[in-house]
């Protein structure tokens, strides 16, 4: 039995690849025209679940000079662009709408964990005609309070675990994460969790089969057969 079921968004529920990479380049185009960002360390971050802080800091030729103020305007300025150019290259993997759905009819939450900004995860479900299906409450971003970048548990703990309890879900059984990278099996194993590891997400396919996930599948709609047992 499955208490929550916790998915991942970049690259798990939706297909975002290009979407991040181009929006990293138009931000760098912006505020420092001059260094273009390594397309090689674009793919890298993508590939390792970086959050928008740890990627500017790894991609920015002087990170020592990104004060706190500083961070913030590249952040803001990247969710700026995002809105206007990212979201029309963002489309939902096969499969997103029938496992989403069928979750919902099996009256099991689900919620989304991600190191992305909550209202572009609105968007993008909106956008795809999902937005019905995962509670806003339930999405939980890098800016939700008393959440932090995965995988810090304190998305499950702080916010989620509060709601199942409220909800009388927390006992009925194991907690489930869906994602692609190592900071979601990280983050499923500090939560106590079952992980099922994406293998067609952005990943590093060695490194994440390396760590010996519990599950593994190889589209989205395989994420149901897990859930079923």
């Amino acid at each position: 039995m499955i208490s929550l079921a916790i998915f991942d968004f970049d690259g798990t529920l939706f297909d975002t690849h290009d979407s991040i990479s181009h929006t990293i380049q138009l931000t760098f185009q912006a505020l420092l025209p001059s260094q273009p960002p390594s397309p090689t360390e674009i793919q890298r971050l993508i590939a390792s679940g970086a959050g928008l802080s740890d990627t500017f800091k790894a991609l920015h030729p002087t990170p020592s000079t990104l004060t706190t103020s500083i961070e913030a305007h590249w952040i803001a300025k990247y969710r700026e662009l995002y809105a206007i150019h990212g979201q029309s290259l963002i489309q939902a993997f096969p499969g997103a709408e029938i496992v989403l759905s069928e979750l919902r009819t099996a009256d099991i939450p689900v919620a989304i964990v991600t190191n992305k900004g909550v209202e572009a995860v609105k968007t993008a479900l909106e956008r795809n005609g999902l937005r019905h299906l995962v509670p806003e409450d339930w999405i939980v971003g890098d800016n939700t309070p008393g959440a932090k970048r995965k995988p810090d548990p304190a998305s499950f703990k702080n916010v989620l675990k509060p709601m199942l309890v409220k909800a009388g879900k927390l006992e009925a059984g194991d907690v489930l994460v869906v994602g692609d990278t190592v900071a979601d099996i990280e983050f499923a194993r500090n939560i106590g969790g079952s992980i099922c590891w994406c293998r067609y997400g952005y990943g590093d396919r060695a490194v994440c089969e390396a760590m010996r996930p519990g599950f593994i599948v190889d589209a989205l709609a395989d994420v149901l057969s897990v859930i079923r047992g």
